[in-house]
């Protein structure tokens, strides 16, 4: 298995552009990516053929770990404008780190603070019925934002661009 994981990323390692060392392309190499991960990974099997797709995260890869987390980019046909970002990740026993900024403005001092937690999966928003799957849809940080829990996995779909509705098709399309 783990001689299996080492291939798998040292393939994912000769994918990384050269223009930017901090983007790896691929747009085979997905199936190796759902072996290499802490969680089940989902992917969108919805009109993908009009899709680029950009592998964010994990960068930088470690032969030597588990992926635990994974960011897809998506841009359309000609690879200049983004479309939509799925963030996965365990649903639980994930660890984020906070942080707490701390501003006195009587001292003229600010104190931050970074702290480990335990992933929470955020209930606030609209409730969308995906397959059977109870999602949440509202305007996050990257814009709309649907995220969902499937199989043990966080799921987390984003864009300004897309609407609404093209987010549900696209997610429903994720669920097996």
């Amino acid at each position: 298995m783990v001689v299996l994981k080492k291939k798998v990323l040292i393939l994912f390692l000769t994918t990384i552009s050269l223009l930017n060392p901090l983007i790896a392309f691929a747009h085979i190499g997905l199936d190796q990516l759902k072996s290499a991960t802490d969680f089940k990974l989902f992917t969108p099997h919805y009109s993908l053929t009009s899709w680029k797709l950009e592998i964010k995260e994990p960068y930088p890869l470690d032969a030597d770990q588990l992926i635990t987390k994974v960011r897809l980019h998506y841009f359309d046909k000609s690879g200049n404008t983004y479309m939509f970002g799925i963030e996965q990740h365990k649903a639980i026993g994930y660890k984020i780190n906070r942080s707490e900024t701390t501003i006195d403005v009587r001292s003229k001092t600010i104190t931050t603070k970074v702290k480990e937690e335990n992933f929470k999966f955020d209930t606030s928003g609209e409730i969308v019925k995906l397959n059977g799957i109870e999602a949440r849809f509202d305007y996050g940080t990257q814009g709309r934002c649907l995220r969902w829990v499937q199989d043990g996995t966080y799921i987390e779909l984003d864009s300004f661009r897309l609407s609404r509705k093209q987010m549900v098709i696209l997610a429903k399309s994720m669920i097996e």
